[in-house]
């Protein structure tokens, strides 16, 4: 879930979306927000495909993005491009809502062989503390 959800579009979402999972799912909080943080790069890399299967849904004009422009013009004004690129991050959403069904399936054959490998390092090292005591 944690790795899912951090891929979230949406800048400064999937922290508070991740803690709210966690607490509702009862699941180990420091772990998914652990996954959370580590999936940051690929969120980024991400944004666009997002935004592009989100207009490509709704049948919009592709989006030109200039992140210096973006950047400069939300510092400046936040509440305006709020409002300027609002119906892209709809866009970007409705993108990640689609493909974050896909994106869970492959975390989870991703992460199946790693947790395995933690389990069995985990009961190896705590069977050998057992001898010693």
């Amino acid at each position: 879930m944690g790795l899912t959800i951090g891929v979230f579009p949406i800048m400064g979402f999937s922290t508070p979306m991740n803690s709210l999972g966690a607490y509702l799912f009862k699941l180990n909080m420091a772990v998914v927000l652990a996954a959370n943080f580590s999936i940051g790069f690929l969120k980024v890399l991400l944004i666009y495909p997002f935004l592009r299967v989100g207009e490509w849904m709704w049948g919009a004009e592709p989006l030109t993005l200039n992140l210096v422009q973006l950047t400069q013009q939300f510092f400046n004004d936040w509440v305006g491009t709020l409002q300027e690129f609002g119906l892209s991050f709809i866009h970007a959403m409705m993108g990640w809502t689609v493909c974050a069904p896909v994106l869970y399936l492959v975390f989870c054959l991703l992460a199946k062989p790693i947790i395995r490998s933690v389990q069995i390092a985990y009961r190896v090292g705590m069977d050998s503390y057992q001898k010693l005591n």
